[in-house]
């Protein structure tokens, strides 16, 4: 079993404009190793990236005219990106993300239908109220009766499995959403709360079952149970968990997505 701590003694500094660019890199490596055992053009995956860049600014209320101006790009083109993101990527953002990011806010504190409108008046209220009601209908929150009715989550830990490929990708989406979180307090702002350790080690076939026996009766029991006391206490820290593990090197290599300019020939 693999788990060794690193020697910072011997790791010379650098600056933080140079760690950003490691970091970045870093997080790069993968998306450039799916994107090439999936055969992947170059210039598609950095399309993908754009898109993701101009749905990032757009939640967070930046315009089209400043969204182009950061992308260098014109206002058309930016109106051509919003149009690629509605066709192609918002079914995951209204079935999953959208109710995902409502539950962990009603997490924190419980609010009404108004408030949570407000607090996401990036979104079109449409979208929001649709949300809203999804998450209701599928019981995981709950309106909680009084003068002002106020929405609540109905579960103190989200561990809900729904095994389609918009849940899957809506859950890929909250994986690297948390991965943001933990490289950010790590790097960053040195935020003791951040853990990340990654374990190399040999199981058995017959042990795989194993890992979800103990992920399932050990371990979201002792967070539930760590969940009810911080409500009870009054002041907490809203916490994401993510917790993974694959057969090492299952991504195949692929085949170079290297793209021929005007003129090249392929050796």
């Amino acid at each position: 079993m693999t788990d060794r701590p690193h020697d910072h003694a011997t790791t010379p500094d650098i600056d933080e404009s140079e760690l950003r660019r490691r970091v970045l890199h870093a997080l790069g490596q993968p998306l450039v190793r799916l994107a090439r055992a999936f055969g992947t053009p170059l210039a598609d995956t950095v399309n993908g990236l754009r898109m993701t860049y101009f749905q990032q600014l757009k939640d967070s209320g930046v315009t089209l005219r400043e969204i182009g101006e950061l992308l260098g790009v014109s206002e058309r083109q930016a109106k051509r990106l919003q149009q690629q993101l509605r066709e192609q990527f918002l079914d995951v953002d209204h079935a999953h993300a959208l109710p995902l990011r409502i539950e962990f806010m009603l997490w924190a504190t419980a609010m009404s239908r108004a408030r949570v409108k407000q607090l996401l008046s990036a979104h079109p209220v449409a979208d929001v109220d649709a949300a809203i009601d999804a998450l209701l209908r599928d019981g995981r929150i709950a309106l909680e009766s009084g003068r002002t009715p106020r929405l609540s989550p109905s579960r103190a830990v989200n561990n809900l499995v729904r095994d389609t490929w918009i849940a899957r990708v809506g859950g890929l989406n909250s994986l690297f959403g948390n991965l943001a979180d933990v490289v950010y307090g790590r790097f960053f702002k040195n935020e003791p709360r951040a853990f990340a350790r990654t374990m190399t080690f040999l199981v058995s076939d017959a042990d795989f079952a194993e890992l979800q026996r103990i992920f399932a009766e050990e371990l979201v029991p002792r967070i539930a149970a760590m969940d009810a006391k911080a409500r009870d206490a009054g002041a907490a820290t809203s916490v994401r968990l993510s917790l993974l593990w694959a057969p090492f090197d299952t991504v195949p290599a692929g085949p170079p997505t290297v793209e021929k300019g005007p003129g090249t020939e392929a050796s």
